[in-house]
């Protein structure tokens, strides 16, 4: 049987809204989601070591063919995205990119990287210094 590890945790607004959504969407309780979200990052970043640390020669084929289909993939999406009309493709061009850059945008506001740590600096006041204690 599977022991459990209680572990508390403080949220901002953002992030709350982000826990409430998958909530809402997916029917997912906050310790379900928080539970597979660090499932998928653990997951993501061992592939990404494993893929960064291996020097395999059947890795490297792997990632020449790969090369290969992603060409392939672009030529025809090229090929495709010809048989539509100019002004169809700048408008979902429009609506893919503002979509995209709203996403990331809303990523960037909920997950601050620089938060400052301890104590606000309190500013130093001009002149003598008060001798009453």
């Amino acid at each position: 049987m599977a022991e459990w590890y209680p572990i508390t945790a403080k949220f901002t607004a953002d992030e709350k809204r982000v826990l409430d959504t998958l909530r809402d969407v997916y029917g997912k309780n906050y310790n379900q989601s928080l539970k597979a979200g660090i499932e998928i990052f653990a997951r993501m970043l061992i592939a990404a070591e494993f893929y960064a640390a291996s020097d395999s020669k059947i890795l490297k084929k792997i990632i020449r063919i790969s090369k290969k289909y992603d060409r392939l993939r672009d030529a025809e999406i090229k090929k495709t995205l010809k048989e539509f009309p100019k002004e169809q493709q700048d408008v979902e061009y429009e609506k893919l990119s503002k979509g995209i850059a709203s996403i990331f945008s809303q990523f960037d506001n909920i997950f601050v990287k620089n938060r400052k740590v301890g104590r606000k600096k309190i500013p130093k006041t001009k002149g003598r210094p008060s001798t009453r204690l």
